[in-house]
Parts: structure tokens; C-alpha cells; sequence
């Protein structure tokens, strides 16, 4: 007699196979950069930096002290001690606490030279820096945790050999458990 177990384990681990690569496949890297009290503001928080691909990062501000705003935030070229006035990336101001901005640039880039995040007093009192953070800092801190000799997930250059070659194993499997399933029904 003819055993079906086999066929529905072989469907079961190709589609299991195959939501895990798309799931890989969508991982994201992400770095969090702590925002420290400038010119006794009591404003403190974090930003969070999301790779999304295609040269995009979301930035999400949340800072606790703020107000209800707006508060003026950027992203500037130099450190928090040596701050280009100038803003290199405009975010969305900070209403109620939070920002969420995507801009127009890798997370790579964003951790490859001296960038800052600076929070202003008011859109009236831009000169006033209340909170910063050292983008530059966070991904040094971040990279001393990572292992170097494995992937990090979202690091599409790394991982794509692997999720390629998994998804094909798993399109195999879900179709050869397809065939058998159709030849012991015959």
C-alpha cells in the first residue's frame, strides 16, 4: 500500500522553506542612536534608522520632554560636538514626541561618515539645540556587537546567494510532493 506521509512532509517542508527565504529576504537593518539632553532641555529619546532598500531610510524620532511641538529635526553632516549648521536631510518635526521621515539615502552612507541628528527648540528658535545623537557613534557601537563572519540580516548582497538557493529547494520539494501526490492518486 501506497503511503501518503511522505508526499504531505515533503509539501509541508517546501512550503516552510519557502516562507522562510521571503521572510529572510524582507529582514531590515536597523540602528538606534540615543538622543542626549542639549542646553538643559531635558529632551532625551532615540532614533531609530531603517534600511529600506533602493537607497531609502526611515527615521523615526520619539523623545520623551519634547511637548506637544513642532520641533525642528535634522539630520547634520559633523558630530554633536562639530555640527554643520547646515541640515543635510530635513526630517518631519517631532509633534506630541515623535517624527517618522523617509530620506532619500542609504543607512550605509547614513553610518559611513560623521552624521548627526539634532532636535531644535522651536521652528521660531532653530539656533537652539535641545537633543542630539551621533549617528556615526550608534553604528560603531552596533558593528562592535555584530559577528563579522556572518551575514547581518538585510544585507541583501550577502544573503541573496543563500535565500536564492533555498527558494529553489523549496519550489523543488513543493513540486515534487505536487507529482507524487498526483501519481498515487492515479
Amino acid at each position: 500500500m501506497f503511503s501518503i506521509r511522505p508526499i504531505v512532509l515533503a509539501l509541508a517542508l517546501g512550503f516552510t522553506t519557502t516562507l522562510g527565504v521571503v521572510s529572510l529576504a524582507g529582514a531590515q537593518q536597523a540602528t538606534t542612536v540615543n538622543l542626549t539632553t542639549e542646553n538643559n532641555s531635558g529632551i532625551s529619546g532615540t532614533t531609530t534608522l531603517t534600511d529600506l532598500g533602493g537607497g531609502k531610510t526611515r527615521v523615526e524620532v520619539r523623545v520623551n520632554g519634547a511637548g506637544a511641538g513642532p520641533q525642528p529635526v535634522h539630520i547634520h553632516e559633523g558630530t554633536c560636538a562639530t555640527l554643520n549648521p547646515q541640515p543635510k536631510y530635513p526630517l518631519t518635526a517631532v509633534t506630541n514626541g515623535v517624527s517618522m521621515t523617509e530620506v532619500n539615502v542609504s543607512l550605509q552612507d547614513l553610518m559611513s561618515a560623521p552624521y548627526a541628528i539634532n532636535l531644535h527648540k522651536s521652528p521660531q528658535e532653530v539656533p537652539v539645540y535641545v537633543a542630539c545623537g551621533n549617528i556615526a557613534m550608534a553604528a560603531q557601537t552596533g558593528a562592535a556587537t555584530q559577528p563579522t563572519n556572518l551575514p547581518r540580516a538585510g544585507d541583501a548582497g550577502s544573503l541573496a546567494p543563500l535565500a536564492a538557493g533555498a527558494f529553489g529547494f523549496g519550489v523543488t520539494l513543493l513540486g515534487a510532493g505536487y507529482a507524487a501526490l498526483r501519481r498515487a492518486r492515479r
